[in-house]
């Protein structure tokens, strides 16, 4: 099975409107499921990382192999 991909919508705290999207991928977890209950604790990390930065909103989705996240 692939690895899941958390999707997060963020835009700059400055200029709310000007939004992009980072994917961040996760070898350990394994399903949707488990993204969805441990996406929280992966947010927070990032948010603080990149205090710029506001998530608007989130997604979890199964990593394609072929595509470049």
């Amino acid at each position: 099975m692939d690895p899941v991909t958390l999707v997060l919508t963020v835009c700059l705290a400055s200029a709310p409107e000007k939004c992009r999207e980072e994917t961040l991928r996760f070898q350990d977890l394994r399903s949707l499921n488990q993204c969805m209950f441990q996406s929280a604790v992966y947010i927070a990390e990032w948010s603080e990382q990149h205090p710029a930065l506001r998530v608007k909103k989130w997604r979890c989705r199964l990593a394609d192999a072929s595509r470049s996240a």
